[in-house]
């Protein structure tokens, strides 16, 4: 599946609600992706981290405000090129640090990837009844089974309209 630089835009949007995940997480997490890469393409992605383990917080800043305030509104032809150039790190640092994230993203909105997403969030729910979990925890895991069961029967709704 090919991702969009909106889809990549969304993604990070999606990424930064998740609690352990800042801004400047993110951009170190990406920054590192990117460097990593055997090839990659000339974009204004500095080193963050020093060989003695050190941050470097200018490029850290120079990183976090092209990735989240200029590249990630895609306004010009150029913050797409480079918000596409920056995709295979954005993918990468997403799946290590919210694989179930990484999964919605790459598989898309399928019928099967919301059924298993259900079944996931319908077992949790039951496990926390059959468990005796608090009241809260318990009502958390069957509103995210609500939840999963609404976006698979739209899903579903849209793949049989679209067809």
């Amino acid at each position: 599946m090919t991702i969009s630089a909106e889809t990549a835009s969304r993604a990070l949007t999606s990424w930064l609600t998740y609690p352990q995940i800042t801004q400047e997480t993110a951009t170190q997490l990406i920054t590192r992706e990117f460097l990593a890469q055997p090839t990659r393409p000339e974009i204004a992605v500095h080193r963050i981290e020093r060989d003695d383990g050190t941050v470097d917080y200018g490029a850290m800043r120079c990183n976090r405000i092209n990735i989240f305030q200029r590249w990630r509104k895609l306004e010009t032809v150029e913050h797409s090129e480079k918000m596409l150039a920056l995709i295979p790190a954005i993918l990468e640092a997403i799946r290590k640090s919210a694989p179930e994230l990484h999964k919605q993203i790459t598989a898309g909105q399928s019928v099967e990837y919301l059924v298993t997403r259900l079944l996931n969030e319908n077992t949790e729910a039951v496990n926390a009844a059959l468990n005796g979990a608090p009241l809260p925890d318990f009502e958390r895991e069957c509103d995210e089974a609500i939840q999963a069961l609404q976006a698979l029967r739209n899903g579903y709704r849209q793949q049989r309209h679209d067809q």
